[in-house]
């Protein structure tokens, strides 16, 4: 049915054991980021099978229809630079690994998904040597402009090992927001294994899973994210090759963000932190599939008061937009099938959608002002996890001094602030 441009597994990515069970269907959905221009809109669509699932060995919650990466990743839309507050983040990453795992002046740090190159910026202004992968070719085009050197491909051995003959060991090796994109971990491990000086450090930055039980975050699961990372998996799937995660933080980025650091074995001493995260994950019970059944029957109890208040505000002839067009947005829009009988446009501060449509629900995307120009009454903030910011940026805006109100999409009650 879809030919090469979907594969279905029928094993966990971390442990390949086969005890897979499905506990989460959110229908065929088009990708994330395949916004549509104009002239496309009544075009056919790929829509593919989004459905999250618990390998029963090690507990990863994971996609087993995994679409071509070609697909996903070779011209893409995102540009790290346009989100709002991300520089401090990255400035914070950035002191805290200087601070702690660089100390010569040459030292290389390479980054896995480097996108526009904004973290490694950093990196370079502090005089280290630095080095972006990433398979946007639109994107790496524009990093390597900017002066971030970038290899427009897919980081795996072969590249790996071209990077090492040409740079030698990297003291430390980034992938934020990526690793969990990957479908052959292991492929990874292999390249960062062998680039990896032995007292460097691997760190990876994702949504934690803990996201989603605690704060029902279901719109994190589209196709590009392909695994939803915990503490417990991981460990397991890094002794493989030799290596050990020695410490974990939850950081505030995209949600709640787990940051682990990992090296070779024995390169480090361990954290504390370490096992107190995947105590908490076990409190909460991410070791049994009866929780994840669970976090279903929120997800579709979460879906029909969204679509209620929503209903009900359209019946009393409010006017609703959408605020930001994020990927996960697209998610929540077509699991919940809200399309242009309810929301008017979606604004967005980035300028790479501005005049595109959201896939499958066919929200137009505008500008600042734009929507100025045809303010709502309410807005469904699906950039949710910017929550603070976005209230903080609007605080003084003509949207807020006319009272309009935001809707918080994500929750087991639906928030209206």
């Amino acid at each position: 049915m879809f030919g090469e441009k979907m594969k279905i597994n029928d094993k966990c990515r971390m442990c390949q054991s086969e005890k897979l069970v499905k506990f989460l269907d959110l229908g065929m959905q088009p990708l994330a980021n395949a916004f549509l221009k104009k002239e496309d809109l009544l075009k056919p669509e790929s829509k593919f099978p989004l459905e999250a699932y618990f390998c029963e060995h090690c507990n990863l919650a994971q996609l087993i229809h995994v679409v071509e990466k070609e697909l996903l990743f070779r011209d893409y839309v995102y540009f790290s630079s346009g989100m709002p507050k991300v520089s401090s983040h990255w400035q914070g990453y950035a002191d805290h690994v200087t601070a702690n795992f660089l100390f010569l002046k040459n030292d290389l740090v390479l980054e896995i998904g480097s996108n526009d190159g904004i973290l490694l910026r950093v990196f370079k202004d502090n005089g280290f040597k630095v080095l972006g992968i990433d398979p946007a070719g639109n994107i790496a085009a524009l990093a390597n402009e900017r002066g971030i050197p970038t290899i427009p491909d897919f980081f795996g051995k072969k590249v790996a090992q071209s990077v090492f003959e040409n740079h030698g060991h990297a003291k430390a090796i980034l992938a934020n927001n990526v690793f969990a994109h990957i479908d052959d971990h292991n492929g990874v491990l292999d390249g960062v294994r062998l680039l990896l000086h032995e007292k460097g450090t691997f760190v990876i930055e994702a949504p934690h899973i803990l996201d989603m039980f605690e704060n029902l975050a279901y719109d994190t699961i589209y196709h590009e994210h392909l695994s939803f990372l915990a503490v417990r998996p991981m460990q397991n799937f890094f002794e493989k090759f030799g290596m050990e995660i020695f410490d974990v933080k939850i950081v505030h980025a995209q949600g709640q963000s787990l940051r682990a650091f990992v090296a070779k074995s024995g390169a480090y001493p361990v954290s504390p932190s370490v096992k107190d995260l995947a105590d908490r994950e076990l409190k909460l019970g991410l070791d049994k599939k009866e929780s994840y059944f669970n976090l279903a029957g929120r997800v579709a109890n979460s879906k029909e008061k969204l679509f209620g208040v929503l209903q009900n505000l359209k019946s009393q002839g409010k006017k609703v937009a959408a605020y930001g067009a994020p990927a996960k947005g697209n998610t929540l829009l077509n699991y919940c099938k809200i399309g242009t009988g309810i929301l008017d446009f979606a604004l967005e501060d980035l300028p790479s959608k501005h005049g595109l449509y959201t896939p499958g629900m066919h929200i137009p995307v505008v500008n600042r002002e734009y929507a100025e120009a045809h303010s709502p009454d309410y807005y469904l903030m699906l950039a949710w996890n910017y929550k603070d910011a976005i209230l903080e940026k609007e605080k003084n805006s003509e949207f807020r001094r006319r009272e309009g109100k935001f809707i918080i999409p994500i929750g087991d009650t639906i928030e209206i602030i």
